[in-house]
């Protein structure tokens, strides 16, 4: 019955599960907000076709300078060392993105729509993705555009997008450094035609819908509660998706967008593309052809490395965070108790606990009866992190166990190993 049903309402040489495709859409007013870890599957993809051919994905790379020192390059290709921490922006740039994206109606300066901060621990064994919302209200410092050499002033009570256009990716990384007291040596921005080729190149991400989805918005149609591989402009629309899922806001499009990187990940590291030679070296050339990365990052040799580490991190100990806020008027601005608790755990390579109700309200652990697993059939089971030495275990008389770290109340998120599920809008 599912499946007549299914017949009926949609064209199959348009979308179906497992292997759905949109319909390009023209004239798109609103700007893109989707969630950019294309640096991570640059690294990954560059740590797989390394020795062969490399040097000709480097040709095709576009760099900036943040405006600090450029870091040492990574001497040959073996595993970075150390910690470090990649800043990561999807902007609204319609120039060179087609038509399809409304490139001729739309007049706005550059905007950092989407940012991400990714950190990788110290001794490698986790790597956390922290998400930051647009509509975020922060204290800007002065920044100088990299185009025309003015300098913007420091201004306070700002909207975090619209840091791009006041100095570019080192305006968005110092911005950032403030907010987290990181330091951002690496930065990585990625378009619209990046999203659509690269989600193509690996094949497809499997995401698991809760019910349908009928937005208008994006064009994003799911007919029912299924697993679906989503790709190309399909990929796009649904990261792009706000009136869709949850109850309508950026907040419910961040923990629906971590769904499909939760889902990424598990895709970059499975074998069907870990050993696919020819899959991992179209990833990294589309990604390069439509990225553009900080001077240090640019470094073939550093990315490299760092792609030997991302791809070697457990999915549990990958996870994806928003940075917590609460609301102010149409806007949000930094809830400072909570996010002071989650960065520190980031700063010091600690392990965070997310409370029980972590996911938000775009997504959902509760799997459709009738649908299986995403992912499932496309990747292995997460890599296990060896569980530490138990003193009881050994001692009859039972040495206390460590005491846990306290769950984050109150933060949005998941880690790359939980199987979660799309919430559709008002559901």
């Amino acid at each position: 019955m599912a499946s007549e049903e299914r017949r009926t309402v949609v064209d199959t040489s348009s979308m179906a599960p497992r292997h759905g495709r949109l319909r390009r859409r023209n004239g798109v007013t609103h700007v893109l907000r989707w969630v950019a870890l294309g640096v991570g599957v640059v690294l990954v993809a560059m740590a797989g076709v390394v020795g062969v051919s490399v040097l000709r994905l480097t040709t095709n790379i576009a760099t900036v300078d943040l405006g600090g020192d450029v870091p040492p390059a990574q001497p040959g290709f073996a595993p970075y060392q150390g910690a470090f921490s990649i800043l990561l922006v999807g902007s609204d740039q319609r120039e060179g993105q087609g038509e399809a994206f409304g490139e001729a109606a739309y007049e706005g300066g550059k905007l950092n729509d989407v940012t991400m901060l990714m950190r990788v621990s110290e001794d490698h064994s986790r790597a956390t993705v922290v998400s930051f919302p647009r509509d975020l209200l922060v204290d800007m410092p002065a920044c100088e555009d990299p185009e025309t050499g003015e300098t913007a002033p420091a201004v306070d009570g700002i909207q975090f997008n619209q840091a791009l256009s006041r100095g570019g990716l080192g305006c968005v990384a110092s911005t950032v450094e403030e907010l987290t007291g990181l330091d951002v040596p690496f930065a990585a921005m990625i378009t619209f035609n990046g999203v659509i080729s690269m989600s193509s190149a690996v094949g497809g991400v499997p995401v698991c819908f809760a019910g349908p989805i009928d937005d208008r918005w994006t064009g994003l149609q799911i007919p029912e509660a299924g697993t679906y591989d989503l790709e190309g402009e399909q990929a796009l629309a649904f990261l792009r998706s706000r009136h869709g899922v949850g109850d309508g806001s950026d907040l419910a499009r961040i923990s629906s967008q971590q769904v499909f990187l939760s889902s990424l990940v598990r895709t970059l590291q499975s074998d069907a593309v870990l050993t696919d030679f020819t899959k991992l070296y179209n990833i990294a050339g589309v990604a390069t052809e439509n990225m553009t990365l900080s001077s240090g990052l640019g470094d073939i040799g550093t990315m490299v490395s760092m792609g030997r580490v991302l791809a070697d991190i457990p999915l549990d100990t990958m996870q994806f965070v928003l940075y917590p806020n609460v609301p102010s008027g149409p806007r949000v601005i930094p809830d400072p108790e909570r996010a002071e608790a989650l960065m520190e755990l980031v700063r010091t390579d600690q392990p965070i606990q997310l409370g029980e109700d972590s996911l938000g309200v775009g997504s959902t652990d509760e799997t459709p009866g009738a649908t299986e697993t995403p992912g499932a059939t496309e990747t292995p089971a997460p890599t296990e992190t060896p569980a530490p030495t138990d003193p009881a275990a050994s001692d009859p008389a039972g040495t206390p166990e460590p005491t846990e770290t306290p769950a984050l109340d109150g933060v949005i998120g998941q880690d790359a190993s939980q199987q979660s599920c799309v919430v559709p809008f008002g559901s």
